[in-house]
């Protein structure tokens, strides 16, 4: 089963390597329910390529404590649980996404980048960062709104008075069911003792 193309907007169209479709997780830390992971293994399965999910954790952000630190933590060994069992490698890094991200692209080497929709402008400063950093193609996916952002509105809304009818009008769309994940082939570890 395909996916919404309205839900994935390319970010740079690049040249693709023989390794990995990497999907950069930020903003959407789950397994289930997740467009930007579906897009990512749909295209990796369509190559013929593995499937590597990479988190990047960035120290102090936004004041973050111990205590949120710890819930996300956890939350990302579920996540990773759940990505071991249908052969999918996840790796967490600790540091800037800017160097992060780009280095383990070019070490495995990512056939392309899949990354989830985030409207923070750190995380939009970091983006751009990143895929100025890369040659391969870049996409993004909003996996976090039923109605992608760049659809319900191109502007700053005043308020929901003014954004619930343009989300109304398109709704029907992009109501359709979440695909489940399917089970990876298994593919040469990309990960054992290259990153």
């Amino acid at each position: 089963m395909g996916m919404n193309e309205k839900r994935i907007r390319l970010l740079q169209a690049g040249v693709e390597n023989k390794g990995p479709v990497v999907y950069w997780m930020s903003r959407d830390q789950r397994a289930r329910d997740n467009w930007a992971l579906f897009f990512a293994q749909q295209e990796a399965l369509a190559k013929k390529m593995p499937l590597v999910v990479v988190f990047c954790l960035v120290p102090g952000f936004l004041g973050a404590g111990e205590r949120q630190y710890s819930f996300m933590l956890a939350g990302l060994q579920e996540t990773a649980d759940l990505l071991a069992a249908k052969n999918i490698p996840f790796i967490l890094r600790r540091g800037d996404p800017v160097g992060v991200i780009p280095a383990l692209c070019r070490k495995l080497p990512a056939s392309m980048l899949v990354t989830d929709f985030d409207p923070l402008e750190i995380k939009r400063v970091w983006k751009a960062a990143v895929i100025k950093a890369l040659t391969i193609p870049a996409w993004e996916v909003d996996a976090h709104n039923i109605v992608p952002c760049w659809i319900a509105s191109p502007k700053q809304e005043y308020g929901a008075y003014t954004l619930r009818p343009k989300i109304n009008r398109v709704l029907d769309g992009f109501m359709e069911e979440f695909p489940h994940l399917r089970n990876m082939p298994a593919y040469e570890s990309v990960t054992a003792g290259k990153t």
